[in-house]
């Protein structure tokens, strides 16, 4: 009777051992985990000077790189978009600085330009730098977009040990300035 009761228990440790295990990985999938290649198009997300960019067609990804539809990033961006007749390519327009012209050769992914189905899709990192953005990847699955008059400006102050230290080491990352004066 004795080893019955020790059957038991172990039984229901067991039992809430995997119990714990399964909600755990329930929790994780509804969290949102996601790396690489068992990552979801709709996982991906862009978003320029803090506004969502609604993507359609989805993203895809093509041997590790995320591509998206021309149009609606360009459109974000501000470029224009020429397809000059008779030619395997796209031209963008526009730009942070000024008025910059990139031709992108379809089927090129080192450009940065694939055309699929009819529909051109771009790296948007790789579009976003040549015209002037700048660009922050705070996860696998974002990428967000700057232009640059939305960022604050560049200066430097020492730190607590007297080190000096540059706002852009912090580009990308949560920062909390606290300012202090005795005037």
């Amino acid at each position: 009777m004795i080893i019955a009761i020790v059957s038991d228990r172990k039984l229901q440790t067991m039992l809430r051992f995997l119990t714990l295990v399964m909600l755990c990985a329930v929790i994780g999938v509804q969290i949102g985990f996601a790396k690489g290649e068992s990552m979801k198009k709709e996982d991906f997300q862009v978003s320029v000077n803090g506004r969502h960019v609604e993507l359609t067609p989805s993203p895809i990804s093509k041997d590790g790189t995320w591509f998206v539809p021309l149009k609606p990033f360009a459109k974000q961006l501000g470029l224009k978009v020429e397809y000059p007749q008779g030619t395997e390519m796209v031209v963008l327009c526009g730009g942070v600085e000024s008025e910059l012209c990139v031709p992108l050769e379809f089927q090129n992914a080192d450009e940065g330009a694939i055309n699929i189905g009819g529909v051109t899709y771009v790296e948007p990192a790789h579009i976003s730098k040549t015209f002037g953005f700048e660009v922050y990847k705070p996860s696998v699955n974002q990428l967000e977009v700057i232009h640059p008059t939305h960022l604050a400006p560049e200066f430097t102050l020492p730190d607590l040990d007297g080190a000096p230290r540059h706002l852009r080491d912090f580009r990308g990352k949560k920062t909390f300035l606290y300012v202090w004066g005795s005037w």
